[in-house]
């Protein structure tokens, strides 16, 4: 019996294909990658931070001052692993 002989036809189309799409990608020539420019009207600046207020009242509530801490504060670090995971 003979050995069959497979094409190198479908490995060429594999390498082509590869060729291609990382010379797309390295090229950046998709244009699904394409970010419109942000229009500058849009943009805000740290001025208009400038009058912010904010409500501290939120941290006097009752329910934020009943919350207990659980465990050792600071956390203590505690030994690290062995040395062999396997032993």
């Amino acid at each position: 019996m003979a050995p069959i002989r497979q094409s190198p036809v479908i490995l060429y189309l594999i390498i082509t294909l590869g060729i291609v799409t990382g010379f797309l990608y390295q090229s950046q020539l998709d244009p699904s990658a394409d970010v419109p420019a942000i229009d500058p009207k849009f943009t805000t600046s740290l001025r208009d931070l400038e009058n912010l207020s904010i409500d501290y009242g939120i941290l006097s509530d009752s329910r934020i001052s009943s919350l207990r801490v659980f465990g050792e504060l600071p956390v203590q670090p505690s030994g690290g692993g062995t040395d062999n995971p396997f032993r």
